[in-house]
């Protein structure tokens, strides 16, 4: 699965973080991917971030949902092949 939140920052600009699932004891858990570690992406930071107009990119809606217990309903969940090429790698921060 390949998903990333796209953050946007007061000044303009978009923060870009990759999210992964980890399978630990039986079950996925989602990380959010900094430089120098991952940290657990919890149902409550998506409500957060997505209230701040943060939204994530994915290529696997659905499994992604799940993992943060999420309905299909929820907004702030954009597929990726919903979008082109162009608005997908805008979002993507060189590192």
């Amino acid at each position: 699965m390949e998903a990333r939140i796209i953050i946007p920052t007061e000044a303009g600009e978009r923060l870009t973080y990759d999210l992964r699932l980890h399978h630990s004891s039986g079950k996925e858990e989602l990380k959010i991917v900094f430089s120098t570690s991952e940290e657990a992406f919890d149902r409550w930071l998506f409500y957060l971030l997505r209230d701040l107009g943060a939204h994530i990119v994915t290529d696997e809606p659905d499994r992604l949902r799940a993992s943060l217990g999420l309905t299909r309903s929820e907004k702030g969940i954009v597929p990726q092949d919903s979008i082109s090429e162009i608005d997908v790698t805008r979002h993507m921060v060189k590192v």
